[in-house]
Parts: structure tokens; sequence; C-alpha cells
């Protein structure tokens, strides 16, 4: 990740203001901006997390708002994802099960997440959990700016067919896989600054509003 790829995200980006999804502003409202259990930093010192913080960070909003009952991991870093999930699952008082890549999954998966950073792997992957989607599975890929492979990589997941809407929050890509969505991808600022958002919201003519 450099400074240069931050800063066109946040300049392509938008945050509630520019979202015409009903869906998809409704998703941003109520699990990114509502007021709810946020990873403090301590806490993610303490558990001594392998994930980064910002990453680590928005994954604890985003199971704290699903309450998923079924995860899959899969990938090299499975494990520390796995880790990071459980402490965020025994904070909030969320049962979560994980289950293994070797047998099909009753109902589908609530939440997979692939933690690789191969372009190979991370395809692959895509592809068997493809195997066990329902029409509300969410799958969250970690770091997709860190590198021009994962940046490919997230380009071939926005096209697959299977796919209906990405949502790009630089540090984490979250892909949807809801047959009744016309295919969007969406860029957004997981958290708000009035600074930032209102001088960001003038390109867009939203201004202080934006």
């Amino acid at each position: 990740m450099s400074t240069l790829s931050y800063i066109q995200f946040l300049w392509k980006s938008q945050n509630d203001h520019g979202i015409h999804s009903p869906f998809m502003f409704r998703f941003v409202t109520k699990c990114f901006y509502a007021k709810g259990a946020r990873l403090s930093k301590r806490a993610y010192r303490e558990q001594k997390m392998q994930v980064g913080y910002p990453q680590a960070e928005l994954l604890y909003r985003i199971v704290n708002y699903l309450k998923p009952a079924k995860s899959f991991a899969i990938g090299e870093n499975a494990d520390s994802v796995m880790e990071m999930l459980r402490y965020a699952c025994e904070e909030n008082k969320i049962k979560l099960w994980f289950f293994s890549s070797l047998a099909p999954i009753p109902g589908g998966i609530d939440l997979a997440i692939i933690a690789d950073k191969k372009k190979e792997a991370i395809m692959a992957s895509l592809e068997r959990i493809v195997s066990d989607i329902n029409n509300d599975t969410i799958c969250i890929i970690g770091d997709i700016h860190s590198s021009p492979e994962m940046e490919a990589a997230w380009e071939l997941i926005m096209e697959h067919p299977k796919v209906t809407v990405t949502l790009d929050t630089y540090h984490v890509g979250l892909v949807f896989f809801r047959r009744e969505q016309i295919k969007q991808h969406f860029m957004v600022r997981p958290s708000k600054s009035f600074f930032r958002d209102a001088l960001l919201g003038l390109k867009n003519g939203y201004g202080l509003l934006g």
C-alpha cells in the first residue's frame, strides 16, 4: 500500500451521500457509520492480532453488524483471521461456527474470508466459496490494494459472473452474490471525517454536506 494509492482511493470514493443503491446505502449506514462496538487499538495490541489494524477494526464492525452463524476462512493466513473473528464474536456475544473447506456447508455460508496474497490462490478460493454461497453470503478479501497483484485479483473478482456487487473500502474488499441486484461496484470510505468528507464532497457538489 502506498500514500498515492490511498489518495487515489479517497478521490474516487464516496460516503453514504453518494450511494444511490438502497441495498448498499442500508449496508453502509448500518454497518460502517452507525454507532456501535469498535475494536480499540489497545485491545488490538493486547490480543496480538496478526491482521493489520485497519482491516481488523473493519472486520470487527462487519461481524458485529452481520452476526454470522456460519463462517468460512480460507487461505495462507486463515488462522490469523479466524483468531481475530473469534475475539470479535466473544466480545459481542455472537455464536459463530467455522466450517471446513472439505465438505459442503448446509444452507450456504454467511461470511467467507479469503486470506491470501497471490492472485491464483485468491481466484481458486473464490471458486471454492461460490460452491457454498446463498443469496446473502458476503465474501471478504483483505489488503486488496497492497500490491499490483492484489489489485489485479480484485479486478478479476469484480468481473466474476457470480459476483453482483462489490464494495472497495481500500483495506478490505466485500463481495456480494445477491441475484436480484444489478452488477455494481462501489468505493466507499468506511469511516467519516467532517473536514475530509467536506473537501472530497466538493468535487461531487456536496460541499460541506459531503
